[in-house]
């Protein structure tokens, strides 16, 4: 049975009329952050803080639709931790014909089931009031045990975008300390959290059980269920939790931008390859 653990803020995009502190642990429904257990979070702090906070980056892009990143769009849950009617929000990623990818969370309803499809809605690489596409959820397949769920749709989303492959499992275990990984995602900045922002952020350590993916990222509210890619635009994680979620927390794992998610290896990977439509 999962649990949440107490001893870490965590960084959901469904935080935002919440008070945190430095004890405090929120997150929608019942997930389980292995990363964020004392143990994991001890160790990977001394990795983080030895990188600089100036080698990870967020930026507004505002021209993504012009490579892979079109893929990327901003997913809207009308029956979230929000409430019914209201825009409950996140990030997901094509990887399909049919199939989009994002946390569990962003598509769960206020009591951390998943939402009725149709109150999801998938906006491909939009940028504030620019809009591309709209496609309409028909089905939503959450992965069990993890922080991950599958969004197919009604529209074929591969007739406007390339999906994103996903990383083997042996791309993924052999990642190494200070790993550049790229992202797209819509956290909050500024006030909005409907344009895409660019991030560059850093490996720092697998989590004990081996299911997460520990980094040194500018992960804001908003940016739940955005990939983790390498240059290659494989995927490798999704981003799911973070200590610094409205950029100014004074806490020390906030201070050097600790974050991490859910990796797409071992059962993760293997159920979400067998379901993508």
């Amino acid at each position: 049975m999962k649990h949440i653990f107490k001893s870490a803020v965590v960084s959901l995009a469904v935080v935002a009329s919440l008070t945190l502190t430095n004890t405090e642990t929120l997150a929608a429904g019942s997930y389980y952050y292995n990363g964020m257990t004392d143990y994991n979070a001890s160790k990977a702090y001394p990795k983080t803080k030895r990188i600089s906070n100036n080698d990870v980056q967020i930026k507004h892009i505002a021209n993504a639709y012009k490579g892979k990143y079109k893929a990327v769009g901003r997913i809207s849950n009308k029956d979230g931790w929000k409430g019914r009617g209201k825009d409950s929000m996140g990030t997901g990623t094509v990887i399909g014909p049919y199939t989009l990818i994002t946390n569990a969370h962003v598509i769960d309803d206020a009591k951390g089931a998943a939402a009725n499809p149709k109150y999801i809605t998938f906006d491909l690489n939009r940028d504030g009031k620019a809009k591309t596409y709209t496609f309409h959820a028909t089905k939503v397949v959450k992965v069990p045990q993890v922080d991950v769920a599958l969004v197919y749709t009604k529209e074929k989303l591969t007739n406007y975008t390339q999906a994103l492959p996903l990383a083997s499992n042996s791309q993924i275990n052999n990642l190494t300390y200070n790993r550049n990984l790229y992202s797209v995602g819509y956290p909050w900045q500024n006030g909005d959290n409907t344009k895409s922002y660019w991030s560059k952020l850093k490996f720092i350590q697998k989590s004990s059980n081996g299911t997460e993916l520990q980094t040194k990222d500018k992960f804001r509210a908003g940016a739940s269920g955005s990939v983790m890619v390498d240059g290659n635009y494989r995927i490798y994680g999704l981003r799911t939790y973070g200590y610094n979620l409205w950029g100014t927390s004074p806490y020390n794992y906030a201070k050097v931008e600790m974050a991490g998610g859910e990796a797409l290896n071992g059962s993760t990977g293997s159920f979400v390859r067998s379901h993508i439509r």
